[in-house]
């Protein structure tokens, strides 16, 4: 019974990787947008459309996720997993394939059904495989979290190639507009833009209902199997490691000092200083995740004339995205919250502040930096939730990491401000000066952040 218990919940962590790397095609926007863009231009839906200005689409998906994480848990409970889930993730589908239509129209449509539904539609649908998962898994919890959201990471090592495959077979080259500016011009590659959200969507719909038929939360005759004391001691073991700051004594197996344990309300969480320094963090890092993830390959283009190359580099570097969450994950275990955020703050810093050089190097280097950039900034997202469930414990887990994720309804924009008015002030270079002070400002929060254990060690 058992082993047919874990067998079950397996396919529930298949059935939440299939959906992840769906909702994880966020990151495809840095492939997409010249595609986007060129086309665009091209057909005078909006002639004065630039690379810095359409960013504007991935910080409002950015900002429609942080905005309807809560939503999701709400529909989870009225709805279901299954419902639930499938309404978040065919909303996000509807708005791909509907910008077939809106790219024709209107930058601002195409914003509405790329950016804005698509965002509303992840962060409705992301939560849920999680947590059904780990109800069936209770004592792999690290191992659930890691393998779904590295699904989320690793979207785009699919999606890329495909983009690119279909749009561009013939690896067509840009060309300079008049502003210096490289787009593509060539008819036969931009009309297939349109068409290609067709594909999308279609692909993320039909891999999002496999996923989901494979969602369920455990019956009700499985609970006091579940809930075993082999399957509770395991679940301890593994939250002392990654979850809470609870202690087990090795004497009697019984929790000690579970007085100290930090459950806080949102209220009291609010409260808390290391909120705020959770809080900005996020801020602050997710300037550089949105410049980087929306302008990688446009930053490239400058100087690299291979599309499909660009497109490999874009599906490489997810796949360090999805590597680098469970990597950071497992470094915040071994020491703690601290040291490996200043590491992971600390070193997107330094390939930020080197990036230009990729250009007198060529493609090896750009390569090499596209995927350490993309691997430093993965750990916001292991280790920001391990840190607020550390800190202030898990029984309201749910709604106080959503409270740390609104940051991203107010870092989205900031971004997509600030690239679209400074970049043709101060060109490429000084936007990589910008966004490593805002990372290395985050990490001076990060080496402030002294929220102690039970055994006054470091979260």
């Amino acid at each position: 019974m058992v082993l047919r218990r874990k067998w079950r919940g397996y396919t529930v962590v298949l059935g939440g990787v299939l959906i992840h790397l769906t909702l994880g095609t966020i990151y495809t926007f840095g492939n997409m947008t010249p595609y986007m863009t060129s086309y665009m231009k091209k057909h005078k839906v909006d002639e004065s459309l630039n690379y810095a200005e359409s960013t504007w689409i991935s910080s409002i998906a950015a900002m429609g996720q942080g905005m309807s994480m809560f939503l999701g848990g709400i529909l989870y409970r009225a709805l279901g997993p299954k419902v639930s889930t499938l309404l978040g993730a065919w909303l996000a589908s509807a708005g791909v394939a509907l910008t077939y239509f809106t790219i024709k129209v209107s930058f601002y449509w195409t914003l509405f059904t790329y950016g804005f539904m698509f965002g509303i539609g992840v962060g409705i649908a992301y939560a849920t495989p999680m947590g059904c998962a780990m109800k069936w898994l209770p004592d792999k919890k690290g191992l659930v979290n890691g393998c779904v959201v590295a699904g989320f990471g690793g979207g785009a090592f699919i999606f890329d190639q495909i983009q690119t495959a279909y749009i561009n077979p013939g690896n067509d080259k840009t060309n300079f507009d008049e502003n210096g500016e490289k787009y593509f011009q060539q008819d036969d590659i931009l009309d297939r833009v349109p068409f290609c959200f067709l594909l999308l969507g279609g692909c993320y719909a039909a891999m999002q209902f496999v996923g989901v038929m494979l969602l369920r939360d455990p019956p009700e005759e499985c609970h006091s199997l579940i809930n075993s004391k082999e399957s509770l001691n395991s679940a301890i073991d593994d939250e002392i490691t990654e979850t809470t700051p609870i202690l087990k004594n090795e004497n009697t197996g019984n929790n000690e000092d579970e007085s100290e344990e930090r459950n806080l309300t949102p209220r009291e969480t609010l409260q808390q200083p290391e909120f705020y320094k959770l809080w900005f963090m996020y801020l602050f890092n997710g300037q550089g995740i949105s410049f980087i993830s929306s302008l990688y390959k446009a930053f490239g283009q400058t100087f690299i004339a291979d599309d499909y190359f660009l497109a490999i580099v874009g599906s490489l570097a997810a796949v360090c995205n999805g590597a680098g969450r469970i990597m950071w994950g497992a470094l915040a275990d071994k020491f703690c919250f601290k040291t490996a955020m200043v590491f992971s703050t600390g070193l997107f810093s330094f390939f930020i502040l080197s990036f230009e050089l990729t250009s007198l190097a060529g493609k090896p280097l750009y390569l090499i930096w596209v995927c350490c950039l993309f691997l430093s900034f993965s750990g916001n997202f292991s280790l920001l939730p391990t840190a607020t469930a550390k800190a202030f414990g898990k029984t309201h887990y749910g709604v106080n990491y959503g409270m740390v994720f609104t940051s991203s309804v107010i870092s989205a924009p900031i971004s997509a401000l600030l690239t679209s008015k400074l970049k043709t002030i101060i060109h490429w270079y000084g936007m990589f000066y910008m966004v490593a002070f805002f990372s290395f400002v985050s990490m001076c929060l990060a080496w402030s952040f002294n929220v102690k254990n039970s055994k006054n060690a470091d979260i």
